[in-house]
């Protein structure tokens, strides 16, 4: 079943897959099975440095179409991680005084293997880093089942 958030990105038409072609908020996407995301990360070891700093530049630009500001992006922060395919993002502690979060990834495909980790975390780094004005990285992260915790500041 298609979410909630992706049929108002329907409607809107900010999201489209056409001619092998994927778009999302205006930028272009790719689907990719999780075990190839894992080789990619195992060959470049300034991937979260790179995955993050991406993430941030993408957060200006959907902030930009979905009209919000970084505070007012926070209600859809949970909808465009699901978007991403990395599994559901709870947001445990957010401090936007003394710039910490901490946050829980539930059921990612890439955190079965422990490989995914590092992208998870990076993606989840830029998304913060834009929101809190703050470069964030992850300070903790500990593995609960199939869940990670991510603190960061």
């Amino acid at each position: 079943m298609i979410s909630s958030f992706l049929k108002k990105l329907l409607f809107a038409r900010q999201f489209y897959i056409n001619e092998g072609k994927i778009e999302l908020l205006g930028k272009k996407q790719i689907m990719l099975p999780c075990d190839v995301v894992a080789e990619l990360e195992k060959g470049n070891p300034k991937l979260y440095d790179s995955v993050k700093k991406a993430v941030i530049n993408d957060m200006k630009n959907y902030a930009q179409r979905l009209g919000g500001s970084e505070e007012g992006m926070i209600k859809n922060i949970d909808h465009l991680f699901e978007t991403f395919g990395l599994g559901t993002l709870q947001i445990v502690k957010l401090d936007y005084k003394t710039k910490k979060c901490t946050v829980i990834v539930r059921n990612s495909p890439l955190t079965e293997t422990n490989v995914g980790i590092p992208l998870t975390s990076a993606v989840v780094a830029g998304m913060f880093s834009f929101l809190l004005e703050k470069d964030m990285n992850t300070k903790q992260s500990k593995k609960v089942s199939n869940n990670f915790e991510y603190v960061f500041e």
